[in-house]
């Protein structure tokens, strides 16, 4: 595993999904604002994810025929410089628009970055697509933050700091784009060190499967990002720091059981970790939609983070063994719902939170929870690694 490039990589996956991370913090802020109701707030996280989920497929297969490495550094500046404007935005549409692409900028640099982290891992995938996980992880860390100190200094205006990440980032990854441009030979050295050498093809019977467990993991974490802040402000009574720090250390369990699950995956099985995520998650979600007390509600984050960032290094790397002719595709389709398909569904998840209340949409998406793990549970393992 070459350390140098997965921490170059991993860090502008840091720059690139800071900005995800930081928008649910914002949504409150935009609510008190402009007097947006929670379902034109989760429209906003469609905004973000419904063009990312659709284009970063196609954006995965043309790397895998051109591979263009520069779409990584420009993946980052689009991402931020869209985040950046709603600052200066007061029409709900254009505050739509920008966010809007925002998510572009995350679809551009997603899969040729999974696809050169995947590369440079050589025989560790597990452990290199966690690290590279661990970068954009800890955007959704240090996003909610970020999001919340700049405002409060700055007002709304205080979102152009993202845009500063994002441009400082974008060109330290463009002067570097000479060593990223040695991917045919990285490729060629990476796969014989994993001994990939053979005639490979593509499964795509069980990467529909994997997708299904995909979608419903990417529902439950949009759901989540979406919500534990406002439950923390109209359920719990607390401020909107108090919510924002709740989301963080939601997030921060969550980059560390990424890097463990990466590295349990190595040596117990993608499937494996998998599906225990599954089954840790569907008693998380009960109990959090049911508990009215602040502390138990905290405690609760715990199992949530890991139950959602555990595997996902895990459904990564095991979509770019099922289709193993195509892992920039791969990577578009898992990347792309595992952080914006989700989206998708956020609209809804916002009608039963303004018609029922914050705990029914939580509650509500048990049923999710359900779906993946039974997708979970029917997939097939390729050789013993998978098992």
């Amino acid at each position: 595993m070459d350390k140098k490039k997965i921490f170059l990589v991993s860090l502008g996956h840091l720059s690139c999904d800071i900005n995800g991370g930081a928008l649910p913090a914002i949504l409150p802020f935009l609510i008190t604002a402009y007097g947006f109701d929670y379902q034109a707030a989760a429209g906003l996280m469609f905004a973000f994810s419904c063009l990312s989920s659709i284009i970063q497929p196609a954006f995965g297969y043309l790397s895998d025929k051109l591979s263009k490495p520069w779409f990584i550094p420009v993946g980052v500046l689009l991402a931020g410089g869209g985040l950046a404007s709603i600052g200066f935005l007061h029409s709900y549409w254009a505050i739509f628009a920008a966010i809007a692409l925002s998510g572009v900028g995350a679809a551009l640099f997603h899969p040729e970055g999974a696809r050169f982290a995947n590369k440079v891992s050589g025989a560790s995938k597990g452990t290199g697509l966690s690290l590279f996980s661990i970068g954009g992880n800890s955007g959704f860390v240090f996003g909610p933050m970020l999001a919340v100190a700049a405002i409060g200094a700055f007002g709304m205006p205080g979102t152009s700091v993202f845009g500063l990440i994002a441009l400082v980032m974008s060109v330290i990854l463009l002067y570097q784009i000479s060593h990223l441009s040695g991917m045919k030979k990285t490729e060629t050295e990476s796969a014989k060190a994993a001994g990939e050498t053979e005639e490979v093809k593509n499964n795509w019977k069980e990467f529909s499967k994997l997708t299904l467990a995909i979608i419903s993991r990417s529902v439950l974490f949009v759901g989540c990002n979406t919500f534990i802040p406002l439950y923390w402000i109209h359920n719990f009574g607390q401020s909107k720091a108090a919510g924002a720090a709740a989301l963080t250390c939601f997030c921060t369990f969550g980059v560390i059981s990424n890097f463990i699950g990466g590295m349990l995956s190595d040596r117990f099985g993608y499937l494996r970790i998998i599906r225990l995520s599954y089954v840790v998650l569907i008693p998380s979600i009960v109990l959090f939609g049911l508990v009215d007390n602040l502390y138990a509600a905290f405690a609760l984050l715990l199992p949530l983070g890991f139950s959602l960032y555990a595997p996902f290094s895990s459904m990564v790397v095991l979509g770019q063994k099922y289709l193993a002719k195509n892992i920039g595709f791969a990577s578009g389709v898992t990347l792309g719902l595992a952080t914006s398909m989700g989206g998708i569904v956020a609209p809804l998840l916002g009608w039963i939170a303004d018609g029922y209340g914050l705990p029914r949409a939580i509650q509500s998406m048990t049923v999710v929870a359900v779906i993946g793990t039974v997708a979970a549970f029917l997939l097939v393992s390729l050789n013993r690694r998978t098992d």
